[in-house]
């Protein structure tokens, strides 16, 4: 499902009250990257034109952590939650660039809960980077075994 659709189908479980609080949030400061929309931006916009500004001038992933994060504040954590794992399943896990990637541990737990077991070994002297792990699961742990010949 592409992110418009999935943005859209969360803000259509909003009553039109929650809708407008929804907008009147998104004038606020909520994220450090997501710069506030002026207050008559959003200012009796219909679902899809909330939708198609928030990932405009966001983008996609921005546009769905600043939903969340509004959700959240909103007090409706079961359609955060919701948000969070439809995205996550429905987006392909991008390889990390960074030696110094860390995870929090249940979203690795869920991670690794989910894929099968996998061995990585390099030769002496080598050094091994691993992926980030991530997930909106928050159960679950992960297990790294070192073994040194």
């Amino acid at each position: 499902m592409q992110v418009q659709q999935l943005l859209l189908e969360i803000l259509e479980d909003l009553i039109d009250e929650e809708l407008k609080m929804f907008q009147w949030y998104c004038t606020m400061d909520n994220l450090d990257e997501c710069k506030r929309f002026p207050k008559t931006r959003l200012d009796k916009a219909s679902r899809i034109v909330t939708v198609t500004k928030l990932t405009e001038s966001y983008g996609e992933e921005s546009a769905v952590r600043l939903t969340v994060e509004i959700l959240k504040k909103m007090r409706n954590n079961s359609l955060a939650d919701k948000l969070c794992s439809m995205y996550a399943e429905g987006r392909p896990a991008a390889p990390s660039t960074s030696s110094s990637a860390q995870s929090p541990p249940a979203a690795a737990a869920a991670a690794a809960a989910a894929a099968p077991a996998a061995t990585i070994s390099a030769q002496e002297g080598s050094v091994v980077i691993a992926p980030m792990i991530s997930s909106s699961s928050t159960t679950g742990s992960l297990n790294i075994t070192i073994h040194k010949p």
